[in-house]
């Protein structure tokens, strides 16, 4: 009953509660700003074109360029720490949701995806960790950050936190049988068949079923706090609205085109 309720219901809770969470910002954020919201202003006038604002995007996704020139530590420690994540998202969960049959079709033995999982997923680990640390210490030893540092700043860092970690112990030291344990339940699961589902998850190690349990809180809390900002930097003002153009103080005309 308690793998029914935390790896069959709460799972299709939390994505839900993830994908309406984001749509409902996404409305927000969209909307009409009045008086007080949020606006561009370019006090040089630059390029808005489509291309210029999709490089501007993957420039902010890919290199953090605009933490550079405020806070080096925050720089480094979101390069390494998203970097890590977004290598073993795409690089390793992904593979999850395919059969080895599948991925034997293209090219990747059991064997050979084995040794994929332990060694890139250790060196990923370690480079998401590393990036944690550096968050961490900037987090605990700069007064500036800790003076505005809130409830749900260190709720998130610490459950993010305890899934890497806890991702790494798996990989590293347990091994466990994902074939025959998460690929079989996100499939069953994706395909509304949760009692399958939960009966193949059930058989997974504890630790891999805390692993789970703790994404899936992370979903849903991701609508509700800080961690929505990957999905905000593709609606944030200087995306999104033609810039004022300003000169000194003064706004010299309408939005530019």
């Amino acid at each position: 009953m308690p793998d029914l309720i935390l790896y069959g219901v709460f799972a299709w809770v939390a994505l839900i509660v993830l994908i309406l969470g984001v749509i409902y910002k996404i409305i927000g954020w969209i909307s009409p700003r009045g008086l007080t919201g949020l606006a561009s202003v370019a006090v040089v006038s630059y390029n808005w074109s489509g291309p210029s604002r999709a490089v501007e995007i993957l420039k902010r996704i890919l290199i953090f360029y605009t933490l550079r020139y405020s806070d080096k530590t925050l720089f480094w420690g979101a390069f390494l720490f998203h970097w890590g994540i977004f290598l073993t998202l795409f690089l390793g969960h992904t593979a999850l949701f395919f059969t080895p049959e599948q991925l034997q079709a293209f090219g990747l033995s059991p064997e050979a995806r084995h040794e994929i999982a332990v060694y890139l997923g250790a060196l990923f680990g370690f480079i998401t960790i590393v990036g944690l640390a550096i968050l961490w210490t900037r987090r605990l030893t700069k007064r500036e950050v800790r003076t505005f540092t809130y409830l749900d700043d260190w709720f998130a860092l610490s459950l993010i936190t305890l899934i890497v970690v806890i991702g790494m112990i798996n990989t590293v030291i347990i091994h466990p049988d994902y074939v025959n344990t998460v690929t079989p339940w996100l499939r069953n699961l994706l395909s509304f068949n949760i009692g399958a589902a939960v009966e193949y998850i059930a058989k997974a190690d504890a630790m891999v079923k805390l692993h789970v349990l703790l994404a899936e809180i992370l979903m849903v809390y991701v609508p509700l706090g800080k961690m929505i900002h990957p999905f905000a930097t593709f609606f944030e003002p200087t995306i999104t609205m033609a810039p004022y153009k300003v000169k000194g103080s003064e706004e010299a005309g309408l939005r530019v085109s």
